[in-house]
This record gives C-alpha cells, sequence and structure tokens, in this order.
C-alpha cells in the first residue's frame, strides 16, 4: 500500500508531501513515488495508485484523473474535460445498490435527500465538499427550525453513509472518490437538545388517563395498553384479536403497521426478528384487553369508521384533546404518545428489571438503544440517595457535630480566661497609676 510522507523543503519555508511505493506491493519491489505540493492531491494520486495494485498508474488513467502533467512526455490530450460526479449522481446511485431497507424505507430516503440536502449539495462535486460546507448546511438546517434530532437524523441515515462508501473504491475497482468523510468529527450545531417528556409519577400517569377516559373511552383504552405495555404505535394500533394470550397472560406481536406511499398498510411481520415477542400484561389491563378480543372486530382498537387507526387521525382528534385536558388539570411537560413507551421502560429501569428483559420487552437488537434512548434520568433516586449516604456518613456527621461542640465549649472557657486576665490587667495598671500611690 502506498504512503503519503510529508516533507519540508531545504529553507524550512514551505512543505511538500510524497507518495511512495514500492512495485506491485511486493517487499523487494522497487521503490517509486510522485510529489506534490498539497495534501488532498497526494492523497488523490495514493488512493489511484492502491486502485492500480501500487503500480505506476497508466499514462490514460492519470489524464483521466487529472494527473496528466505527470505522463512522460507530451501529455495525451484528453477527448473532452473529465466531468465531475455531483452529490446527487452519487446519492442516487448509492441508494440504488442498497439491498437491505424496504422500498418504503428507500422511498423516505429519497424524499428527505430531496427536501433537506440536495437544494444545498445537489449540484455540488462529491469529492470537492469540505467540511466548510458541511458545518454551513448544519447551521442552516437549524436556522430554518430543524430540531437537532432530526438534523442527527438525516446525517446518520443519509449523508453519512453516503460519504462513506464515497472513500471506497467502486464495484468495478474504480479509485475512491474522496480520500475522507467530511463528517468525521464535525460535531452537530448547538441548539435545544429535545428530551421526551415522561410520566414520571402515579399521580402524572392518573391524570392523563382519567382525561383519556373523559374524552374517548375507547382511545383510553389504546393508551392504557400502550402506556402498560411499551408498544411502539405500529405495534399497538396494528393488534389483532388473536395475538391476545389470555392464558398466557400476553400480547403476541404478530404484526405491525407501516406507512408505505403515504398510506397506512398492515405488514404481516415486524421489520426485525426482535420486533416478534411476547409481552406481558398486568391483569387489569389484560381484562379490558380479553373484552376487546371478544368483541369481533379485526383489530382490537379501531377507529369509528371500523378499521384500524391511522396515526394522524388518532393524533387530530383524540390525542391533542386528551393532553390539553390533563395538562389543564396539571400534567407536567409536554407528553407525546411515543412518551408513553419511554415512560414504561424507564420505570421498569428504575425499579431494577434486568437489561435482558427490558431489552426484549422494549424490541431492541442491543442492550445500548434501550438505555442510552429509552431511559431517562428521573427524581426518583434522591430520597434513596440522601438514605444510602445519610447512612454512609451519619457517624461521621455525630462525631463532627460532638467535636464541633466540645470546640465551641473549649473556645469559649479559652475566651473568657482572656476576658478576665485583661480586665485584671487593666484593674492592676489603673492602680499602678492613680495619684498619691
Amino acid at each position: 500500500m502506498a504512503q503519503v510522507e510529508k516533507r519540508q523543503t531545504k529553507d524550512g519555508k514551505s512543505t511538500r508531501w510524497r507518495v511512495k511505493w514500492r512495485d506491485g506491493g511486493r517487499r523487494d519491489g522497487e521503490w517509486d513515488g510522485e510529489t506534490f505540493d498539497y495534501q488532498a492531491d497526494a492523497k488523490r494520486f495514493k488512493a489511484l495508485v492502491d486502485a492500480c495494485g501500487n503500480r505506476r498508474p497508466s499514462p490514460d488513467q492519470l489524464v483521466d484523473h487529472g494527473f496528466g502533467y505527470l505522463v512522460p512526455g507530451p501529455a495525451p490530450a484528453p477527448a473532452e474535460p473529465p466531468t465531475k460526479t455531483t452529490f446527487r449522481e452519487y446519492a442516487l446511485a448509492w441508494l440504488d445498490t442498497l439491498v437491505k431497507p424496504s422500498a418504503e424505507t428507500k422511498r423516505k430516503y429519497r424524499e428527505r435527500l430531496e427536501k433537506h440536502v440536495f437544494p444545498t449539495l445537489g449540484d455540488l462535486p462529491v469529492d470537492g465538499i469540505t467540511r466548510r460546507v458541511m458545518r454551513e448546511w448544519q447551521t442552516a438546517l437549524l436556522a430554518s427550525g430543524l430540531s437537532r434530532k432530526t438534523i442527527a437524523n438525516i446525517r446518520g441515515e443519509s449523508v453519512y453513509p453516503i460519504f462513506r462508501a464515497s472513500c471506497l473504491p467502486g464495484e468495478d475497482e474504480e479509485p475512491p472518490l474522496r480520500s475522507y468523510n467530511p463528517l468525521d468529527g464535525l460535531a452537530l450545531p448547538e441548539g435545544h437538545k429535545y428530551v421526551p417528556d415522561i410520566l414520571e409519577t402515579p399521580e402524572d400517569a392518573s391524570i392523563l388517563l382519567t382525561a383519556a377516559y373523559e374524552v374517548d373511552p375507547e382511545a383510553a383504552d389504546l393508551l392504557l395498553t400502550k402506556l402498560a405495555t411499551g408498544l411502539r404505535w405500529g405495534e399497538v394500533a396494528a393488534l389483532p384479536p388473536r395475538a391476545v394470550r389470555a392464558h398466557l397472560g400476553t400480547v403476541e406481536v404478530q404484526q405491525v403497521l407501516r406507512k408505505v406511499n403515504r398510506r397506512w398498510v398492515v405488514e404481516p411481520k415486524p421489520k426485525t426478528k426482535q420486533g416478534y415477542r411476547q409481552v406481558p400484561v398486568h391483569p387489569l389491563v389484560m381484562e379490558i384487553v380479553r373484552r376487546r378480543a371478544a368483541a369481533g372486530n379485526e383489530f382490537l382498537f379501531v377507529a369509528p369508521r371500523g378499521n384500524h387507526w391511522r396515526y394522524e387521525d388518532f393524533y387530530d382528534w383524540r390525542w391533542v384533546k386528551i393532553r390539553t385536558l390533563a395538562e389543564s388539570r396539571g400534567l407536567r411537560g409536554h407528553m407525546t404518545m411515543h412518551g408513553l413507551r419511554h415512560s414504561l421502560l424507564t420505570l421498569l429501569a428504575n425499579q431494577g428489571l434486568e437489561l435482558a428483559g427490558l431489552t426484549h420487552l422494549a424490541g431492541h437488537a442491543q442492550v445500548s438503544t434501550t438505555m442510552d434512548v429509552y431511559v431517562h434520568s428521573t427524581t426518583a433516586h434522591h430520597e434513596p440517595v440522601r438514605r444510602i449516604v445519610g447512612g454512609f456518613l451519619a457517624e461521621s456527621i455525630r462525631a463532627g457535630e460532638q467535636q464541633r461542640a466540645a470546640g465551641t465549649s473549649r473556645a469559649h472557657e479559652i475566651r473568657g480566661r482572656i476576658h478576665r486576665s485583661s480586665r485584671e490587667t487593666t484593674a492592676r495598671y489603673a492602680a499602678s497609676t492613680r495619684p498619691g500611690r
């Protein structure tokens, strides 16, 4: 593999970059190399040498990649100026190579690129986008009203993988378009860090559910089940009667609702194998679920038209009214429906549920997802902390107080002696200076 070395000129006033390699990559191969004024050119040339099997590129390759001046003798003139691959062209080609994401996921990726990325980066050469360009792009997204979390999602799911792919050789062993990913080491812009609100106390849960049953008991049953099981919206809204295992005290995630081409459809299987799971249900909640399963509907929770609930309809027609009523009665924060899932997982984590069980309940592949994203800090630990610290330091505190009291008493005694001595000295001095003595 070729190497890039930094070299100083003899006068020490400038820096040059030397690319060197052994012919064919063999230990006994002859050394070869080229020197460049700019590090970026050296890195591009190194990638070209690596792609050629650690051999000097042919004259045509040198010309095609902008190194025609290295061709010995008169450089052959290219038939036409080499064209630069734009970010849009490369991104769309990258999308076509993806295998794992579903067609709907790929559609969402493209929609996000068209809306938030291509207007700024689309027409720029993919190999000419600098870290400054990416920093300014992020800042503009934040100024447009997007949250840091949304910007992080756009970066992580779409833009970062595109740049990462551009740093690798092509499918036909073409040299990489880039030598580095401009998002590596680039922090998100500063802004409000969104943390979902959760139901932290039984009183919070009572306020919300009481408001829900006043607005619509049918919708309240869905919210109660969602809070008691921690299911995602697409899982709880798609629950069929056959998913209820009353004899086991569980519900089984068998199918999910997913939005495809802007329409909610029932997918016959969860997105991942971790999505298939049995979720335990409290007996009081199971009784509600069991009655609904016996009603004979296609879904446990049905909208007024008799089909499953669509998220937008439930949110606009039920959730906003329920949350507004609950907040008027003292519910803290600004709850979201997904916050119910966060609430249950945080409660179970704080109560000491083992991590393996917590991750299985959430349907996550990794413990880190559950703990880093869904489990939140609460004030429930305040009193235990006070109790533990008190037990640890109680003897020291009492000893310190006793020492403080003893020291205070001793100090009073010393001060009293000093005052008495001072008064006696003053009296003797006055007597010795009295006239007639």
